[in-house]
């Protein structure tokens, strides 16, 4: 009797393992236990021919090499954190955010970095947020973290990541803080802003201090200054949308400005970058025949600047332009501050409110227009929110003369009915 031979075994490629006629490929992943990287062996999904798992093996090799590949069930917080910020940075377009998240990310990273994503669990993040009270970390610190933490978990957890089955960040009960008696003190206070009297005085003694300079150069330059503090009290304007205008965002025959960007300047003033503002919605302001006056100046001098400086940016066309050592960039919001600083200090004995920045001008903006007797919801467009409570208080101080005035007449009327 002839023995039939047994068919010889296919040779697979290195890796690939077969069990039950299925083909995986083998392949080495590291990670943190206890605080050390350690080398483990894990499998694809099962293929149906040795050349489909070599391939899909292959394709995680290629990752490994690149720095893209995700191991979803042994992932750090630390590799997701990074994965999450990297999409982040795609979809943001402000860097004062990006920069924000990173700042956070690598203070979470440093306590949660080497824990698998999967093991962190609501009672662990719970005490940290406790902990971080403890440490004496402010409310808006906490509040901040906790901010970004619910992002990257969120992501985590929702199509069409799911490396989680929870976001462990969504039920948290954050730290309470019982208010000091400083702050529930200054909560009476009211915000500081100019008086008209006081702003007549600043607007004047602005444009003095620049007349006084030196040269004629030094003059325009902080005439520039001067019309820009102007131009923020008489409008409401945040001081990067202010530096951020250009020919384009003004309308002189509707006595307009169309709002679309701010200007963000953090790595010097030659790498600025224009955001959308701050509550990412464009906006169109009304103007006064004043401000529209005071543009044109800015128009006329910003060209004499321009012929006295040797080299000068042929970028966009900004309105306030620096006249220092970019020529042409967009005029930088610390310059206008040190400015409103130096006349402030020229005036320490006129009673002025102390400790004022150019963004208190926009409280000015808002007693001003309650005094003349706009309504609170277009003082609100104005200024580009919706809802604010310094804006309403400040109305509801400038407007309670008024009130009372108001039912004084009522009064006298229903008295006159009995």
């Amino acid at each position: 009797m002839v023995r039939r031979k047994e068919p010889r075994k296919r040779k697979l490629p290195k890796n690939v393992r077969e069990q039950d006629g299925r083909y995986t490929y083998r392949y080495d992943v590291y990670v943190v236990v206890n605080g050390k990287s350690k080398r483990r062996q894990k499998e694809t999904p099962s293929y149906r021919t040795p050349r489909e798992a070599e391939e899909a093996g292959i394709l995680i090799k290629a990752q490994q090499i690149q720095g893209t590949f995700i191991d979803e069930k042994n992932m750090t917080f630390s590799d997701w954190a990074d994965q999450w910020m990297e999409m982040y940075e795609e979809r943001c377009d402000k860097k004062n955010s990006i920069a924000t998240h990173k700042n956070r990310i690598k203070q979470l990273k440093s306590f949660f970095g080497g824990f698998r994503l999967k093991d962190i669990t609501a009672l662990q993040y719970q005490k940290y947020l406790y902990q971080l009270k403890k440490d004496g970390k402010s409310k808006n610190t906490i509040l901040g973290r906790h901010s970004t933490m619910g992002m990257v978990f969120k992501k985590a957890a929702n199509p069409p990541f799911e490396f989680i089955k929870i976001d462990i960040t969504k039920n948290i009960e954050l730290p309470s803080f019982a208010p000091t008696f400083e702050e529930l003190e200054k909560m009476d206070e009211q915000e500081e802003y100019l008086e008209k009297e006081q702003l007549n005085l600043f607007i004047n003694r602005a444009y003095e201090i620049a007349d006084n300079r030196e040269t004629e150069k030094e003059v325009l330059i902080a005439r520039q200054c001067a019309r820009a503090l102007h131009v923020l009290a008489y409008s409401g304007l945040r001081i990067g949308e202010l530096c951020a205008l250009d020919i384009g965002s003004i309308d002189e025959i509707n006595k307009s400005i169309r709002i679309t960007k701010t200007l963000y300047v953090q790595e010097g003033i030659e790498n600025y970058a224009l955001n959308t503002p701050k509550n990412g919605r464009a906006r169109t302001v009304g103007v006064t025949d004043i401000v529209t006056d005071l543009l044109k100046e800015q128009a006329v001098e910003k060209k004499k600047l321009m012929l006295m400086s040797e080299t000068y940016y042929k970028g966009r066309h900004f309105i306030f332009a620096n006249a220092k050592r970019k020529p042409g960039y967009p005029l930088s919001p610390l310059e206008i501050a040190r400015y409103m600083t130096e006349v402030l200090k020229s005036l320490e004995d006129h009673d002025l409110p102390s400790d004022l920045s150019p963004h208190n001008l926009r409280h000015t903006y808002t007693s001003l227009s309650a005094e003349a007797g706009i309504d609170l919801s277009s003082i609100q467009h104005q200024l580009g929110h919706t809802n604010d409570k310094i804006t309403t208080k400040i109305y509801e101080h400038v407007t309670k003369g008024r009130r009372i005035t108001n039912m004084e007449k009522l009064d006298r009327l229903l008295s006159s009915i009995n």
